[in-house]
């Protein structure tokens, strides 16, 4: 894993960017869209960061045991007061998986952010039962991205797929969003900012902007930009 201070970010800098940030939104609203026609009894969320998502899938799917593992000791004491009833647990995916399988696996916004993610990607196929969502970022990275996020890569477009395949999963459905909102209008103004004005607690006028800007980007393409949802299965 990159040499970034995960704790830090969480503990000081991403947490409400996470809750009402209209890129973190959008991915959520995606992810929900690709699972719902899926049967599935327990759901985990690999690099669960501080909750949200896990929280908002089993808010929506009740019924599912919840799961979570990130790499951050601050994330996983947010992710637990979000979601009581879960498991959770430390996990590097470059050194190891879990010995359990669960029927959905999450993986939002994480491979950016780690170096072997070849590595990464065949540790998380080995604890896939049924079906694996991946969510990234694709096209160019942004100057900010190293040192604000922690970023290690932004895909190359294919590349995802061709990775996933090669670790033993089959892709059902593939899904590129952003354009031309997100990316590049949105991207590229973190950049002419650093991404500043993301991160820390967000105000009452910044959840406001923030919740504008998540209906604006209901206009950008579902087929094309630099955002990308995938939904695989384990190879036969």
């Amino acid at each position: 894993m990159s040499e970034f201070d995960y704790d830090h970010g969480w503990d000081a800098q991403w947490d409400d960017m996470k809750k009402y940030g209209p890129m973190s939104r959008h991915v959520r609203r995606l992810i929900k869209r690709l699972i719902r026609p899926l049967k599935f009894e327990s759901v985990l969320d690999v690099g669960c960061g501080q909750g949200s998502l896990l929280a908002e899938l089993w808010a929506e799917f009740p019924q599912v045991k919840p799961f979570g593992t990130d790499i951050s000791a601050v994330a996983l004491e947010l992710a637990r007061r979000k979601v009581p009833a879960g498991r959770f647990w430390f996990l590097d995916l470059e050194k190891d998986s879990l010995d359990e399988r669960f029927d959905l696996i999450v993986c939002s916004e994480v491979l950016e952010h780690v170096p072997d993610d070849v590595t990464a990607l065949k540790n998380i196929a080995r604890m896939t039962g049924k079906y694996l969502v991946v969510t990234t970022v694709q096209g160019r990275m942004r100057r900010f991205e190293p040192q604000a996020v922690g970023h290690v890569r932004n895909y190359a477009y294919g590349e995802l797929a061709q990775k996933m395949e090669a670790a033993g999963l089959s892709i059902i459905t593939i899904v590129e969003w952003g354009f031309p909102l997100y990316s590049p209008l949105y991207r590229n103004f973190l950049e002419l900012t650093g991404s500043q004005g993301t991160t820390g607690k967000f105000g009452l006028f910044r959840k406001i902007l923030a919740t504008g800007l998540y209906y604006l980007f209901m206009l950008n393409s579902s087929k094309r930009g630099d955002e990308i949802c995938v939904l695989a299965k384990p190879a036969a």
